[in-house]
């Protein structure tokens, strides 16, 4: 009797756990009420937003800012004379582009050598100064006191002289480039050829602007003058400027085969390439700058 007693508690009491844990195990799968899921959804939906927002900002943290570009042209004038600085000028690891004189020396050996080197060619044409007769602009050189017809031949004398130019700058000519109506009469002949032409602002009431205008001739104008004093550091430091100046628009240099110009040009490379400077011919700002 006492036997069985025993065995009756010991069966009810297993039953009894037995109870307990199915109705503990039913507890845990039982599906929340619809608002209490909901606002689980949404809490988990924000900490997610906070996460991707906190992980890009801490991401911006690492990425550096992309290099300011800036597209410089850089010309050589008064190529021609001599044939030394050409051979140095082309030592230069860079998109020189080279204004050629007519009728000099060196002149059509010089354009053969930039063409093989695959560097941009201009006609650099002689014009009237203000200061004539005193500074002559020599051979080729065109005058106000020219007729048109005097005026369109020998620029087709000069054009045939110096070969492979893309386009064409002034020497000299601070009086010539303030003539409209002489002006008109060249960018017409330019035009036809499909050159363009580069102001080298050799006075400050040029007119080329405005012929270029009329004609529909595509122009752009020097920015800096880069060895106006033949002095090695005010030359460097007027290319490395280029860098320090938050104006990041194509800008046109314009220096001559001085010695210390070439120098400078050598010397200055790196440091405008590290700072987002591309050399590159003019031909290229140009196009930016049409009319």
């Amino acid at each position: 009797m006492k036997l069985f007693k025993k065995l009756f508690t010991a069966t009810v009491i297993s039953l009894i756990v037995i109870l307990i844990a199915g109705i503990i195990y039913i507890l845990q799968f039982k599906e929340e009420p619809p608002a209490i899921k909901e606002q689980k959804k949404e809490t988990k939906q924000i900490e997610t937003k906070k996460a991707i927002k906190l992980k890009g900002e801490k991401s911006n943290l690492f990425i550096p800012k992309p290099a300011r570009k800036r597209q410089v042209a850089i010309i050589v004038d008064d190529i021609g004379n001599d044939i030394n600085p050409v051979r140095e000028l082309l030592k230069v690891n860079a998109d020189l582009t080279f204004a050629v004189l007519p009728f000099q020396t060196h002149t059509r050996e010089a354009a053969e050598m930039f063409h093989k080197a695959k560097r941009e060619i201009l006609l650099h044409l002689p014009m009237e100064p203000v200061s004539y007769p005193n500074e002559k602009p020599g051979e080729g050189a065109l005058f106000t006191d020219m007729n048109d017809e005097e005026i369109i031949f020998q620029l087709k004398k000069n054009i045939a002289a110096v070969p492979y130019i893309s386009g064409v700058n002034n020497h000299m000519g601070s009086k010539f480039m303030e003539d409209e109506k002489e002006l008109v009469l060249i960018f017409n002949e330019l035009k036809k050829r499909k050159l363009f032409f580069v102001d080298s602002r050799t006075s400050v009431d040029t007119k080329a602007v405005a012929a270029a205008d009329r004609v529909g001739l595509k122009i752009a104008e020097r920015k800096i003058f880069l060895d106006k004093d033949r002095d090695y550091n005010k030359i460097y430091n007027n290319l490395i400027n280029i860098t320090k100046n938050d104006d990041i628009s194509p800008v046109i240099a314009i220096g001559h085969p001085y010695p210390e110009t070439i120098r400078a040009i050598k010397d200055a490379m790196k440091v405008l390439r590290d700072n987002g400077v591309s050399i590159v011919p003019v031909s290229k700002i140009v196009t930016r700058k049409k009319s």
